[in-house]
């Protein structure tokens, strides 16, 4: 990894972050210095959403570890996920700044943002991170790690309420627009939605900023996020990825779940849903769907927390 003051991979980092995406030979391109905007979009829009399909949405490190501590050190960062071809993921920042430093890497203008999930039924505090893509004259907003009803492909920033497909037969969009909790209603946001199918109504998932936040503001928010006992970061278990489907394999249709449960949800529709009766039963499926496997240490971390599945 490059020392410079903005972290760069190296060629071969990036070989292997492309094996851990299944990209293959033809469909890689280690520069788009030289490539059009139509064309680096789609790059853009491949990458995005092989990434939502290898590596997963995930909080294991806070409930199988010993220490149960988070690091958004690129080098850890790459170590974790992408060096270590363990089945790994994370959550929201480690997702998006690992994935802000690979576009970096490849030569795309980004900067990253913060952002507000909704959630209880009110707007919570900064706890989110969005990478936001200059391409030619256009912006775009792309997030690979949300979770729930994560946005699937690039969005631009410059169409207001223009509305996206998702994975079928939902829809999202960005809204620029005031909160109905701001007390200046000059203040605007975007705001991404999401809605489950053409009948039904778009559901605020969380707002971001344009201002472009630092590292040290994703250390602040991601201490708090990783060790608030009262927020389900370390209250559950979630792991999650996207799944190919279609004609070629290529479109996303689906998405594994897993937390006190395992989930098959394609097209709209649970398939299949598997509960667990032990931790030892997680974990198998952990292995088996994910290729997550932890050690004895890491195992032993859960025992006590609310988390842990209790035998029946």
């Amino acid at each position: 990894m490059s020392s410079n003051s903005r972290p760069v991979f190296l060629k071969d980092q990036i070989i292997k972050y492309f094996q851990r995406l299944g990209l293959s030979e033809e469909h890689r391109k280690y520069s788009i210095e030289n490539e059009s905007p139509e064309d680096t979009l789609q790059y853009l829009s491949l990458l995005q959403k092989l990434h939502l399909v290898a590596i997963p949405f995930e909080n294991l490190t806070l409930h199988y570890s010993y220490h149960r501590q988070l690091s958004l050190h690129p080098e850890a960062l790459f170590q974790k996920i992408i060096g270590d071809n363990n089945g790994r993921g994370g959550y929201c920042m480690e997702n998006n700044c690992l994935f802000g430093i690979l576009l970096h890497s490849l030569g795309f203008n980004l900067y990253s943002a913060g952002a507000r999930v909704y959630g209880g039924g009110k707007w919570n505090g900064w706890s989110h991170m969005v990478n936001i893509v200059l391409i030619g004259n256009a912006r775009y907003h792309v997030d690979v790690g949300f979770g729930a009803n994560t946005p699937t492909q690039p969005l631009e920033l410059e169409k207001s309420g223009r509305i996206y497909p998702s994975i079928k037969p939902g829809s999202m969009r960005l809204q620029w627009r005031n909160l109905d909790v701001n007390t200046n209603p000059d203040q605007r946001l975007w705001v991404y939605e999401h809605r489950i199918d053409d009948q039904s109504d778009f559901q605020q998932m969380y707002c971001f900023t344009e201002l472009e936040f630092l590292p040290n503001d994703y250390e602040l928010m991601s201490y708090f996020t990783s060790t608030n006992p009262k927020i389900w970061f370390t209250q559950q278990i979630v792991c999650k990825k996207e799944i190919l489907g279609g004609p070629d394999n290529t479109e996303l249709v689906g998405s594994v779940i897993l937390g006190d449960s395992i989930k098959w949800r394609i097209l709209g529709k649970k398939e299949r849903e598997e509960q667990f009766g032990s931790e030892e039963d997680r974990l198998k499926a952990l292995e088996d769907v994910f290729g997550i496997k932890f050690s004895t240490v890491e195992k032993e971390g859960i025992r006590g927390l609310p988390s842990e599945i209790k035998k029946q």
